[in-house]
């Protein structure tokens, strides 16, 4: 048969697994709170972002179908013609609330969301300052947005300055992710608050892993240091994560979010999310705030695995407190083994590599849920130090 592949896409594919780097996919059969049934096989989940276990929550499932049963499935529409119905204005109206903002708006996603920040607000003439981790969705952003894109080094925040100060002729857009999807850190948003209102910058923050964790109440990195709207113009909030839904909310003051709705493409142009997963959102919303003890665990079970990974000299990206745990391998082909061997084992964890992380830092992403047990974690960091202390032939 011939080939109809560009041959610069032969070459990466061959290139990909040359080095280990293709991927594939999992079949998730059946998800059991900390557990999951996955080809068949029954394993101990580190690796779900549904870190308060409330995607599978009754009466997050009761919603969903009340949602079905009165709206059906799709929404017909993109939310300018037709597919805007009172469940999303419900939605949008209970974050806006929740987050303590003017206004929020629904996309469709935490990526759509980001593309449609990045290209609403910046353009050719724009500098777009960010950390060098921050997500693949803002660098794509930044790059549609046809702006300066210069990045920082890793929550160095003079290395911002310095950044900000040689470009302060143009516009500015700062942005960073809350907590780092990659490593669990958390960002000194308040320092990069004042930044941006030193050098008269608009501030993005992609809140995906923090909202639901961080703060008494689950509000995220603004709640978590206790920020204003002033101090983060643009915060978006995906909801596949702590909240255990999809799409993305992206709040702030009248201005930025009636911008966003006249000009944002990827608002525009595309169909609504179905309204019954603006129900069963808005069920997960007073679960967090209503359940707060998933909250507890899950911040109880952070700290303990930290002091039993520093007991057992198990190297972490990261000490802060969030779900995100992930310990640098460096080659992807002993990652990969090391997977394939705690899987035998019994568990589940993520082997994150280029180029989602740099060269030669392909690493074990473990994500905590408020389901795990204190002996299932035991059980990880005891076969963990057992395999890094070995290589893997």
């Amino acid at each position: 048969m011939h080939n109809t592949l560009a041959p610069h896409i032969v070459n990466q594919l061959t290139a990909n697994a040359t080095h280990h780097l293709q991927r594939s996919r999992r079949i998730f059969e059946e998800r059991l709170d900390s557990r999951a049934l996955v080809d068949g096989k029954t394993l101990i989940n580190f690796c779900s972002n549904d870190y308060l276990n409330i995607a599978g929550h009754t009466a997050v499932k009761k919603a969903f179908k009340r949602g079905a049963d009165i709206h059906g499935l799709g929404s017909s529409g993109s939310a300018l013609i037709s597919g805007y119905s009172t469940s999303h204005a419900k939605l949008e109206e209970a974050f806006a609330a929740f987050l303590q903002r003017d206004r929020a708006l629904l996309f469709n996603s935490g990526y759509h969301a980001n593309l449609g920040v990045l290209t609403t607000f910046a353009h050719k003439h724009t500098t777009i300052i960010a950390d060098k981790y921050c997500h693949a969705s803002l660098n794509n952003g930044a790059q549609l947005s046809r702006a300066k894109f210069l990045r920082y080094r890793h929550n160095q925040y003079q290395h911002a300055e310095e950044l900000l100060i040689k470009h302060q002729s143009r516009p500015l857009l700062l942005m960073t992710e809350s907590v780092f999807s990659m490593q669990g850190s958390i960002s000194n948003i308040p320092s990069l608050s004042q930044l941006a209102t030193k050098y008269n910058a608009m501030l993005m923050v992609d809140d995906a892993h923090g909202i639901g964790i961080l703060g008494k109440h689950g509000g995220g990195i603004t709640e978590h240091f206790r920020l204003k709207q002033k101090d983060i113009h643009c915060l978006v909030t995906p909801l596949g994560k702590g909240i255990g839904s999809y799409g993305a909310i992206v709040s702030g003051d009248e201005q930025t979010i009636e911008a966003l709705l006249q000009l944002a493409g990827t608002y525009r142009y595309c169909t609504a999310l179905p309204p019954a997963i603006c129900e069963a959102t808005l069920a997960a919303l007073a679960i967090i705030q209503t359940e707060s003890w998933r909250r507890i665990k899950l911040n109880y079970l952070c700290e303990y695995f930290v002091k039993e990974s520093l007991s057992r000299n198990i190297p972490l990206a990261s000490h802060d407190s969030t779900p995100i745990k992930s310990v640098i391998i460096g080659s992807s082909e002993r990652a990969l083994a090391i997977q394939q061997t705690l899987i035998e084992k019994g568990l589940l964890v993520s082997c994150i590599r280029p180029p989602t992380v740099p060269a030669r830092q392909a690493c074990l992403r473990i994500s905590l849920n408020c389901m795990h047990e204190e002996q299932q974690i035991v059980f990880l960091l005891d076969q963990l130090h057992e395999l890094l202390s070995h290589d893997i032939q």
